[in-house]
């Protein structure tokens, strides 16, 4: 592994097949009293994309997909732990729209188990993350049929301004460069309602003895 990996442990197999753990970097071969294979354990360093008021996007998003009014639009803005950063899906016009914000760059899913995001809306819409091909393609079509280029879509509902949501898409499988898309699905959104999104995790494989990446 390289330096976007974190030594975990390891697991000592034992000739009889007996196992036995260790968090350090040292062992002692009486653990086994026999030939010993040792796996070490590594783990994938979670990648923030970005995440409010700490962490400023090291990805960035912008609009890609939207139908009637929608807007996407990035923000920041002081406040007493400096700067804010978030994204925000709006409907300005108050109609029923569906709008699309993609990261400009692909990212490569390799070693990833996971995309998490955090976001809260001021009414009640539905809200994807997922991973597609191309940032032209809607992840989701008004039906609810997902697009089948590969990508796979997590789906979480917010009801309030007071309620924060984590949504969860599950990427395991997926290897290779992939944009990161979320969808604001159609709702009937009045008085410029809109989805903030407060942060995007990507959270690292863990390969050990039981997860040897086969």
């Amino acid at each position: 592994p390289n330096a976007s990996f974190t030594y975990q442990g390891a697991t000592l197999v034992c000739e009889d097949g007996s196992t036995k753990t260790i968090t350090g970097k040292t062992f002692n071969m009486s653990e086994c009293n026999s030939n010993t294979t040792v796996y070490p354990t590594w783990k994938k360093n979670d990648k923030y994309l970005f995440q409010v008021n700490q962490i400023s996007p090291n990805l960035t998003f912008s609009q890609t997909l939207v139908d009637v009014g929608g807007t996407v639009k990035f923000q920041s803005s002081f406040d007493s732990n400096g700067y804010r950063y978030y994204y925000q899906l709006s409907n300005p016009q108050g109609s029923w729209s569906r709008l699309q914000m993609g990261s400009a760059s692909a990212i490569d899913m390799t070693d990833y188990n996971n995309i998490s995001m955090v976001t809260w809306c001021t009414d009640k819409a539905n809200v994807l993350i997922g991973i597609t091909k191309s940032r032209s393609t809607w992840m989701q079509s008004p039906t609810g049929v997902s697009n089948a280029d590969g990508g796979v879509y997590g789906l979480g509902v917010s009801s309030s301004v007071s309620e924060r949501i984590a949504i969860n898409c599950n990427v395991q499988k997926y290897t290779g460069n992939w944009y990161i898309g979320v969808q604001r699905l159609y709702t009937n959104s009045f008085n410029y309602n809109y989805c903030n999104v407060d942060s995007i995790l990507l959270d690292g494989i863990t390969y050990s003895y039981t997860n040897r990446g086969v």
